[in-house]
């Protein structure tokens, strides 16, 4: 409860700071100039990112200083619980970033958006023609009202560079020597579960150790495969009356413990970190992998070749998944360089610069039919991707729901598969979990 408590406060203590001093930016009907960028003069533009954007920065730093010779990009690099910790706060200060990684939900997202900490990014996306070829679904997240108080509807207010659905990664030796065919169903993939169990393989390589991702990305998969996205989305942005006591739900936790039951995750995945996990997969340990399409970097160094992936089709024949535009990118309410921090994210989101993207075997949102793979298993990212641009639906991350609700979603997940808690026990848990934090959000 203190910890929702703080980020109501959190919210409340910027929002009466910034309110008065913001103003909306005058809208942008076309794409930046480098004529507009060198009318600020030698200036400096402050970025902050997510380590996990290194790769692609120092790609995108250089062209952008070179064609914008006036701006020096001045980059912090923070890791993902830095970053998290002390965005808001930095956002809230008299001297923000004027370009910085956020996250969706309503602890950060949220929070900069009901403060006003965050310019609106509408007539950008329309403008830079972001909009272009991508699912209408994958800004659902990225929406906000103008109160901050719901997602989904209203104003943009942020866009990523890489889409990363949750799918399903394969060991394509292990597949050849079980005679399975890569799963394209949740029922392929119960069937070769069972296959590589009796073999005598790791059916599932898990590494679980921080509460996660057992009760995120292995469970959130399994829900979108049999729930409705509407309604499990409603549940996330805190639609009011909404209940994580779905029958969709119920069947992803039933599927879930009859994993756990039957060994598929082996052993000792509480005691194995996620990192832990996926060089294991990579060294040869288990038939399947399920998580992030952002493991793939690490996977692809390894061998190119040898992993294969796919987004799995749900009870009702449709790709649905989890997942989003990417880590969204923000710029600064307060920020006196937009012209610059706008061409910069331009840039950033291109068609031109997608294949940089690609490069680090990420799937960028743009041009996405057109880039060149780093191998096979990033083909067949990049080809999972293009099926769920065209034919697919996202679905929000659980953990949006509250700033509490990974930590509850990873112990309910833990405490199920070591038979401390049934699954009704795991439902009015997270609901618990939920309601309270709604009914404060909305009273604010």
């Amino acid at each position: 409860m203190q910890r929702r408590n703080f980020n109501l406060m959190l919210a409340a203590s910027a929002l009466s700071l910034c309110m008065a001093s913001t103003a909306i930016a005058a809208e942008i009907t076309a794409p930046l100039s480098v004529d507009d960028v060198a009318a600020l003069g030698d200036v400096t533009l402050r970025v902050w990112a997510d380590a996990g954007e290194e790769a692609m920065l120092n790609k995108l730093i250089p062209l952008y200083e070179e064609t914008y010779p006036n701006v020096t990009v001045e980059l912090t690099l923070k890791g993902w619980g830095d970053l998290m910790g002390t965005v808001v706060n930095a956002m809230n200060s008299n001297t923000p970033p004027d370009v910085t990684n956020g996250n969706q939900g309503f602890a950060i997202m949220g929070t900069m958006v009901k403060a006003k900490l965050l310019r609106q990014l509408d007539d950008f996306i329309t403008a830079y023609g972001i909009d272009q070829g991508v699912p209408a679904s994958g800004f659902a997240s990225m929406r906000w009202n103008d109160e901050g108080t719901a997602w989904g509807e209203g104003h943009i207010y942020g866009m990523g560079g890489a889409t990363q659905p949750l799918g399903l990664f394969y060991s394509k030796a292990k597949l050849e020597a079980l005679g399975i065919e890569p799963p394209q169903s949740i029922g392929d993939l119960e069937a070769a579960l069972v296959k590589a169990n009796e073999a005598g393989e790791l059916p599932i390589m898990l590494g679980n150790a921080a509460q996660y991702p057992l009760g995120s990305h292995v469970l959130g998969i399994l829900i979108d495969m049999y729930s409705g996205v509407d309604e499990v989305n409603a549940w996330i942005a805190g639609k009011e009356g909404s209940t994580f006591d779905m029958p969709g739900i119920r069947k992803a936790l039933e599927t879930l413990k009859g994993w756990g039951d039957a060994g598929y995750f082996g052993r000792g995945y509480d005691g194995r970190s996620l990192d832990d996990a996926v060089a294991a997969f990579g060294g040869g340990e288990g038939v399947f992998f399920l998580g992030g399409s952002f493991n793939g970097a690490r996977l692809a160094a390894v061998d190119p070749d040898a992993f294969g992936f796919t987004l799995l089709r749900g009870e009702g024949g449709e790709y649905v998944t989890t997942g989003t535009f990417g880590t969204p990118w923000h710029v600064s309410a307060k920020t006196e360089l937009e012209p610059a921090a706008l061409a910069f994210l331009g840039m950033m989101l291109s068609k031109d610069f997608a294949q940089a993207y690609a490069d680090v075997s990420r799937l960028p949102n743009a041009n996405l039919e057109t880039v060149t793979p780093t191998g096979s298993m990033h083909e067949a990212q990049l080809a999972a991707a293009r099926a769920l641009f065209a034919d697919g639906e996202f679905v929000g991350y659980l953990d949006w729901a509250t700033p509490t609700m990974q930590r509850t979603m990873g112990t309910q997940a833990q405490m199920l598969l070591a038979g401390r808690t049934d699954i009704d026990s795991f439902i009015a848990a997270v609901q618990q979990d939920w309601e309270p934090y709604q009914a404060e959000r909305l009273a604010q």
